[in-house]
This record gives C-alpha cells, sequence and structure tokens, in this order.
C-alpha cells in the first residue's frame, strides 16, 4: 500500500479525499512539470514539480491561474451554432452532422484543395498534430496560421545555412547576445520566474557578457553589460555590419571557415559595404558601439546568440535570421560548448503524411515554407486566386488579432462559406464563425511533449486530471468523429487521444502505459559538441552555406541583403509628415499572444495595454502619462492609455498586443498595420514596424 504523501507515476494520494498528479503545463511553449492536486474531481491547485527536468520547480502566474482557466465562466462547454440572433446551443450530434455534410458538399461542388487548416502556436504536440489527418484525407494540402510570423522564417533560414536550427549553451557560453527577443517581458516562465532568473547572475558571476539587442529598455537590458537600442526593423543592418567588422579585421575563426564553410570569398566581397558608419544612421546605434559589440562577440570564446520572434515579423525576417546565423558560423561558434548547439531530441514519428495529388496552394510562391503565409490565404479568398478557399478548421489559433491588416484579416475570414473554430473560449476569431466546438482544456485530455536538452532527449506526460468541464471533448476525439461521418476513418492510424499517443511515440519505443509508469523518460544520451566533425551538416555541400546555392536556384539572393523598410515612403514626403512616428507592439509574460485576459488573477498584473511613448514625443503633443490618446497609421486609428517613459526610443512608439477578445477592452494593434510589404521568402509582414501619428483622444491628429 503507498503512504500518504509518497511520489509515484500516476496520482499521489495526500489526504483521504485529495489526489496529487503529475503532470505538465502546455499553457505555453515551456512545458514545465507541475503537480495538480484534485479532490472530488475538482481541480483545486497547480504546484511546480520540483523533479521535472525541464522547470526544476519553477512556476509563473499562468500555471498559478489554472483553475481559473478551467472553471472559468468563460469557458466553451458546449457546441454553438451561428444564427441571425447570435450563437445558439446545440448538440454534438448537430454540430458535428452539420460540419461533415457541409464539408462533403464544398468538396464535390469546389475540389478538396478548398478546405484550409489555421493552426495557431504549436504550444503542444497536439496543437501541432490536430486537424491534420482530416486535411489529408479529405484531399487538401492546405495548411496555415502564424507560422510566417513565428519561428519558421528563422528555421528557414537557419536551414539554409547549417540544415538546422541550433540553441544557445546557456549554462557555458562565455558572452551571450539576446537579440529580437525578450524573455523577460515575453517568456516569463524562462527569465522572470524560471531558471534563468538564477541563470543570468551566475553567468555574470563568472564573467560571462550579457549584450541585448532591442528597441526597448526592458528588465533584460538593465541587466545587460551592453544595451543596443536598434530602430525597430533595422537588425539586418545591425547584423551586415558586425559581419563587415568581424571579416575585415581578421577576428572570423579561420580554421572553421577554411574547413567546414562554403562561400566565404563572396560573403567577405558582399559585406565591404556595410561599414559601421553606413550601418549608424540606419540603426541609431553609434559605429563605434556596433565595433565594439562585433569585437566583443568575436573575441569571447565561446558565445552564443538567442536569437528571438521579433525577428520573424518584418518583410525581411528569412535574410535577417541569415546575417545572424552567419555571424554564428563564422565566428567558430557553432555546436561547440557555450555555443549555439544542436540539442538531441526524441525520435518521433512525423505529421501525417499528406495526400499524394495534393499540392499546397503556395507551393510555387514560397517553396521553402512548410504552410501557406496567413497573408497569401487571405489573398486567395478575396481574389480567387490561385483559386477561392471556401471552408477553414481554426484551433488553438486566433489569426483575426494576430495577423497584419485586422480589418483585411476579417473580411477575408467573412468570405469564407464554412468557418469552423476548436477552442476553449471564444475569441474574437470564434466570433466569426458558423460553428465553434468545445475543447476539452489540458488539464482533461492526455498529451505528451518532447524535449530537447544538453542532458538527452526526453517525453514527458501530460495526464487527464479531470473530466471535460461541460460537454467540451479532446481535440482528438472531435476529429475522428467528424472523419467517421465523411466516411475517412481508415485514413486514420489512431481513433481517440490515448492511440495518438502510442503512434506519436513508437519510434522512440515508448508507449503510454509505460509513461504511466515513468511520466519523464530520456530517449537519447547526452549531447555531443562539434558532431560535424563525424556528420557533417545538414546542407547539400555537408558544409556551412554562407553563400546559399539552394537560394539562388528559387530566385533568392544567395548572400544576405539589406532591405530599407522606409523605401515605400520615398518620394511621399506628405505621409512621413502625416505619420512622423514608428509603432511597433510589445508582448506581454503574463500572458501568452491573445490569451488569458480575461483571467482576473493575471489581469491584476497586467489589467490594460498601453502605447509607450518617449517624452520628447509626448510633450509637444501635450500627451501626460494616463491620457487617452489616439493613434493613427495610415490604415486605421485605435485609442490607447499612453505611458510616458524613457524605455522607448525618441520617434518610436510601443503599443500593447494581444488585446481586442471580447472580453477585454482592446484595442487591436494590427489594426494599425499593414500585410502590403511581404518577405519574399516567408510571406512575412511588418508587424512590429508601422508609421503613425499620436494626438490626446478627441483632438485633432
Amino acid at each position: 500500500m503507498k503512504k500518504t504523501g509518497q511520489v509515484h507515476s500516476g496520482s499521489n494520494i495526500v489526504s483521504p479525499k485529495e489526489s496529487a498528479v503529475p503532470t505538465v503545463c502546455c499553457f505555453c511553449h515551456k512545458h514545465c512539470g507541475i503537480i495538480a492536486y484534485v479532490k472530488d474531481g475538482v481541480l483545486q491547485r497547480v504546484k511546480a514539480d520540483p523533479a521535472h527536468p525541464a522547470s526544476r520547480g519553477d512556476i509563473c502566474p499562468k500555471v498559478a491561474a489554472a483553475r481559473e482557466v478551467v472553471y472559468s465562466p468563460d469557458r466553451l462547454k458546449y457546441p454553438l451554432r451561428k444564427t441571425k440572433s447570435g450563437f445558439q446551443r446545440i448538440s454534438w450530434d448537430e454540430a458535428l452532422d452539420i460540419v461533415s455534410s457541409r464539408l462533403l458538399e464544398i468538396r464535390a461542388k469546389y475540389g478538396a484543395e478548398t478546405l484550409a487548416r489555421c493552426q495557431g502556436a504549436p504550444v503542444s504536440l497536439a496543437a501541432f498534430d490536430c486537424f491534420r489527418q482530416l486535411l489529408a484525407s479529405y484531399g487538401s494540402a492546405n495548411s496555415t496560421g502564424a507560422a510566417h510570423l513565428c519561428h519558421v522564417p528563422r528555421m528557414v533560414a537557419f536551414d539554409t545555412v547549417y540544415g538546422g536550427m541550433p540553441q544557445p549553451d546557456y549554462e557555458n557560453t562565455g558572452c551571450m547576445i539576446v537579440w529580437g527577443c525578450n524573455p523577460i517581458d515575453t517568456r516569463a516562465y524562462e527569465f522572470a520566474f524560471g531558471r534563468y532568473a538564477r541563470l543570468i547572475p551566475q553567468m555574470k558571476k563568472r564573467g560571462a557578457k550579457l549584450i541585448v539587442i532591442d528597441p526597448m529598455r526592458t528588465s533584460l537590458a538593465d541587466l545587460a553589460d551592453k544595451w543596443l537600442a536598434i530602430e525597430p526593423g533595422t537588425d539586418d543592418a545591425l547584423a551586415l555590419a558586425m559581419l563587415n567588422v568581424i571579416i575585415s579585421e581578421g577576428l572570423y575563426d579561420k580554421e572553421f571557415v577554411a574547413q567546414w564553410t562554403v562561400g566565404f570569398e563572396q560573403l567577405a566581397e558582399h559585406v565591404e559595404q556595410f561599414t559601421p558608419e553606413w550601418a549608424q544612421d540606419i540603426t541609431r546605434l553609434p559605429a563605434n558601439e556596433i565595433r565594439e559589440v562585433a569585437r566583443l562577440y568575436a573575441t569571447t570564446k565561446p558565445a552564443s546568440i538567442r536569437d528571438g520572434n521579433s525577428i520573424d515579423m518584418y518583410p525581411k525576417a528569412v535574410q535577417t535570421a541569415r546575417a545572424i546565423g552567419i555571424l554564428c558560423a563564422v565566428t567558430g561558434n557553432l555546436d561547440v560548448k557555450g555555443g549555439n548547439v544542436f540539442f538531441p531530441s526524441p525520435n518521433l514519428a512525423p505529421r501525417m503524411a499528406r495526400p499524394t495529388k495534393a499540392k499546397r496552394m503556395s507551393a510555387d510562391k514560397y517553396p521553402l515554407l512548410p504552410e501557406i503565409p496567413f497573408p497569401y490565404f487571405m489573398d486567395a479568398v478575396l481574389s480567387g486566386e490561385p483559386y477561392k478557399p471556401r471552408a477553414m478548421f481554426v484551433h488553438h489559433a486566433n489569426p483575426a488579432l494576430i495577423n497584419a491588416d485586422s480589418a483585411r484579416v476579417r473580411q477575408a475570414l467573412e468570405g469564407l462559406e464554412l468557418l469552423v473554430v476548436c477552442d476553449i473560449f471564444k475569441s474574437a476569431t470564434a466570433e466569426l464563425a458558423d460553428i465553434i466546438l468545445p475543447e476539452a482544456s489540458d488539464y482533461e485530455r492526455y498529451g505528451v511533449e518532447c524535449y530537447a536538452s544538453a542532458e538527452g532527449g526526453f517525453v514527458a506526460l501530460m495526464q487527464r486530471v479531470i473530466e471535460p468541464v461541460g460537454e467540451s471533448r479532446p481535440v482528438f476525439e472531435i476529429e475522428y468523429e467528424l472523419a467517421k461521418r465523411m466516411g475517412l476513418e481508415a485514413a486514420y492510424p489512431w481513433t481517440n487521444t490515448e492511440e495518438w499517443i502510442n503512434y506519436k511515440l513508437k519510434p522512440a519505443g515508448i508507449t503510454l502505459e509505460k509513461l504511466r509508469q515513468q511520466p519523464v523518460i530520456y530517449t537519447t544520451p547526452p549531447v555531443q559538441y562539434k558532431k560535424y566533425l563525424k556528420n557533417g551538416f545538414n546542407t547539400p555541400s555537408g558544409k556551412v552555406e554562407l553563400y546559399s546555392q539552394r537560394l539562388r536556384d528559387h530566385g533568392y539572393p544567395p548572400l544576405p541583403p539589406y532591405k530599407d523598410l522606409e523605401a515605400g515612403f520615398a518620394g511621399q514626403p506628405a505621409l512621413l509628415e502625416k505619420y512622423p512616428l514608428i509603432g511597433t507592439s510589445r508582448k506581454i509574460a503574463v500572458y501568452v499572444h491573445t490569451r488569458f485576459r480575461n483571467i482576473p488573477s493575471l489581469r491584476k498584473i497586467e489589467p490594460e495595454p498601453l502605447m509607450r511613448i518617449h517624452p520628447q514625443d509626448a510633450q509637444p503633443r501635450g500627451v501626460n502619462d494616463g491620457d487617452l490618446t489616439a493613434v493613427e497609421s495610415p490604415k486605421q486609428k485605435v485609442e490607447i492609455k499612453a505611458k510616458v517613459t524613457t524605455d522607448v526610443l525618441p520617434g518610436v512608439i510601443a503599443i500593447d498586443f494581444g488585446w481586442g477578445n471580447p472580453w477585454d477592452p482592446g484595442p487591436d494593434v494590427n489594426i494599425l498595420t499593414s500585410d502590403e510589404d511581404r518577405d519574399p521568402i516567408s510571406g512575412s509582414t511588418p508587424n512590429r514596424r508601422f508609421r503613425c501619428q499620436v494626438a490626446k483622444a478627441n483632438s485633432s491628429l
């Protein structure tokens, strides 16, 4: 008989009526280990699991608010159908019959390729995989989402350079550049509440240097040895100027470059023009600071770069990331201890197979991107070219708020004949849906998560802690029930969540039953450095490709160029005069993208969105701290409260991102942004840079 308080694989009885269940939080990408306490089938509270190797006892406010999320009055508990008088509760049979019959009608009338799926941030493997098999068995390859704005442009970029995406070896680095990333204010689990809150002081104690490249003064910038307050969207100019310094001064790793790279001579000639003096007027960074940081990074061994999501949100995302990746390579900091390392990860089953005859709608326009950039999808809905999508599944996604030019996004979503949203809350996107399907929360279903680490790749079990709230269902059960109604079930290697987990784990030789007995299992040995000495790099040449023949073959520049984001305003002085400020956006740590602003304990921490403006810009406009202001861009106008602060550069304002759902006071910053200028490789849009003007509300702009 197990003793009270004894830790074991399933639930741990901590009182006659309360049990402690070790599981994993999937509110964000960190997948922290947690312990959920349950009494009489009701979730009571959640605490950190000190034994989980990913988090080691750390916890953030989102995890602490788990009970509020699960039992929120805003939870979607029943299927809903939009009617002329609003949403009406219907049964699951009605909902599934409506969706399946409409999809079969659409396929018969317009073709299978007119169905798409929209995926949000893949904070769990389930979010990444769901509705993929339904899409494939239906006959479509058209998957879209936020990939063009999050991670994938950098993934594509690093793949063209090294054949993979390395990560910083934080514990062993001698110098770390945090670039286009603000872990304290956007990923609180990592720095503010996680192990990195301890890591930074430890780094500095052993003499490691911290460099932060960010347009805003952040908590991390305050800890840095050097903060480069760069103008938003000029990261490519800085990276190219740093390469100029490192190569012209001979600070590169000559042995590594000679033996393990191709195209160095072309690169050296290419960057001759990009001097720090050239870059200083573009980036607002003094030439001497650019030289200082380039020298510090190149001469400190080992050094690492933590690149971030904001790099993805410009119409030059891929080439900017390539320039940053090349910095890592030419300095010899690639796959070495303390540098940027290819960490081992578990070997899991791949995504579901695509139908053999189906072709992704954007395959010709964006051949290197694995999914359709959402702006391209909108183009097709609104123009009918190359053909008009008719239906879409949206899961764990909120495209109405995530994408640039929100007004145009809504127009496209309203142009679909069938929009089905599966979520736990009624988001801004769900309000536009024809059918809303209530999903079980992460505490109400099984799941499995995979981790890459220096200690080895491992998998961890997410337990089903409580029964689903209301009539909500796990997403894979929803998907399979739809497949059965459409006669597509034969294409499925699983019929429910548990079978899906076994499908994913099979290549690793693990089963769900084994994970129930041992909730964390390592599947690969610890990291080995300099793996290229044995295997080379996963590129056509087997080396680091500074000059990319692959990009050239697709018609893209083989070396990273500089792109002037102001070029579109050339010859339009009146427009620049009307919109003299540069706007950017700010993500907030306590929330996840557009989620959780309806959770009371989190709302107490960040109660409302703010527009940050420098005193030099606020004073002539008569704007004081706390004033309600009007912010206007060439696209739209919003009203928002001002915060006057020196944390932003003069001439730059920063608006909090993620507001605009039915339960919060807004506004949606992407109303102000444009999707007209796009990255030719990834379709990325300038969500982090737009021209604007600010005035006090109710005054003339």
